[in-house]
């Protein structure tokens, strides 16, 4: 699969240089899905972002958030749980490879949990929002 992460970057060592976006869609059994990004600059948490999806179902949803991704840090690394079950509407976007990448599971914590924690907390949440990074309360 080229969205998978070269052997010696499988670690969560790999957001410590550059640009990333991790993004997690949610919404399971409530009707509506909201997606979430952690936006990351030299291993640092420079955003969170929440906005509800147009999407009524889980894998479409998790699309949509990847396209959000791209949108967010055009130059950035875009990272999300759910590209195996993309995959072939990914075939059809050659230009992603390169771009967007399946986290391994050593990866995925603490980062892509906390855009998932994110994207549940922001599930009631009507409008676009960016939040706190400590408290996850809109900025002052």
């Amino acid at each position: 699969m080229p969205y998978r992460v070269a052997v010696e970057n499988r670690s969560v060592a790999v957001f410590n240089t550059g640009r990333h976006v991790l993004v997690d869609a949610s919404g399971a059994g409530q009707g509506r899905y909201c997606m979430a990004a952690v936006c990351m600059e030299n291993g640092k948490v420079v955003q969170l972002q929440s906005q509800p999806c147009d999407a009524y179902s889980s894998v479409l949803a998790e699309q949509e958030s990847i396209q959000w991704a791209l949108t967010l840090w055009p130059n950035a690394l875009v990272w999300n749980d759910c590209i195996p079950a993309l995959e072939a509407v990914l075939a059809l976007k050659p230009e992603l490879q390169g771009k967007l990448f399946w986290p391994t599971p050593r990866m995925r914590k603490p980062f892509h949990d906390l855009a998932h924690s994110l994207s549940v907390k922001a599930r009631d949440v009507a409008t676009p929002r960016q939040w706190a990074s400590d408290t996850f309360q809109t900025p002052a």
